[in-house]
């Protein structure tokens, strides 16, 4: 088994010192009460570690891809791009802004298929949203080389791979935005929550 199906007394430990540090659980506020923004600490620590100007986290890994279009531009109306292999999530998020998910399918590494993604394209195209599967890059930089000559963004979503990387680079740090995922399945769990990396 990976591990993450088993909280331990390190986790335990981590928690219960937020409960003696004022028992707060909001990312901010309540200053007075508190003496740690732990939340805070490991944006601070994702930003080093992928090596990005921006990291915030929030509720989910949905909830990381929704802003994320949102923060991209995307408006009711405008098309979506992402893979036929993905979790529900990534489309809900799409439908949520309330833009049009495109699928398109993949190739042997189940990630986006480059070759079908091409032939998605249209007027309404406003991001292309590939999912790193599994751990393994999607052709990553065929798709970043092919959004810029179409001056489309790309939004990484990561929540499947995250630490993984492609040409030394972090996934999630070669599109405009990437978004991660710590649900309790992920590589990383934090019982839930997400994180937007720009």
């Amino acid at each position: 088994m990976p591990g993450f199906e088993i909280i331990d007394k390190k986790e335990k430990k981590a928690v219960n010192s937020i409960f003696k540090e004022g028992g707060v659980l909001f990312a901010h506020g309540f200053e007075r009460m508190r003496k740690k923004f732990h939340i805070r600490e490991f944006e601070k620590m994702f930003c080093k570690k992928f090596k990005c100007k921006h990291s915030l986290a929030v509720s989910s890994g949905t909830a990381a891809i929704k802003i994320g279009l949102k923060a991209l531009g995307v408006k009711p109306g405008d098309e979506v791009i992402t893979q036929a292999f993905n979790f529900i999530a990534t489309v809900e998020a799409i439908v949520d802004v309330g833009a049009k998910p495109i699928i398109v399918n993949v190739d042997d590494t189940l990630n986006m298929n480059v070759e079908d993604l091409k032939k998605a394209i249209t007027p309404r195209t406003k991001v292309i949203l590939p999912v790193h599967m599994l751990g393994v890059p999607a052709n990553i930089g065929s798709i970043m080389k092919f959004a810029k000559a179409k001056k489309i963004k790309v939004l990484e979503d990561n929540c499947e791979s995250v630490g993984a990387r492609f040409n030394k680079k972090y996934l999630g740090t070669i599109g405009h935005i990437g978004v991660l995922s710590f649900d309790f399945g992920k590589v990383i769990t934090t019982g839930e929550g997400g994180m937007i990396l720009t």
